[in-house]
């Protein structure tokens, strides 16, 4: 199933979440296979915020891309990705290495 946590719905998924709550909801209650993440949300926390929280929680999919078009942000995702052992090629698409 693919999760998408986004304010937008430009992304093609099964599921859509906008804000933190229902993304970690949803990433506890389903099995997610890929998921397309944004920086920014709708109220509190952001992507950044929901990575750390799902590798914590042990609920990250092995499958991750970075849909956020503001490159300081994008950056920030991908380093976040990079610092909990995921690797791109294209700093989009992120595989659990």
């Amino acid at each position: 199933m693919r999760l998408a946590i986004t304010r937008s719905g430009f992304y093609n998924a099964d599921l859509y979440c906008a804000d933190t709550r229902t993304a970690k909801r949803v990433l506890r209650e389903k099995n997610i296979s890929i998921l397309a993440i944004d920086y920014y949300l709708v109220g509190q926390g952001n992507g950044c915020d929901i990575i750390d929280w799902a590798k914590r929680n042990a609920v990250l999919p092995n499958f991750i891309v970075v849909i956020e078009r503001n490159r300081n942000k994008r950056a920030l995702l991908s380093n976040t990705l990079r610092n909990i052992g995921y690797r791109s090629g294209d700093d989009t698409t992120f595989i659990r290495h």
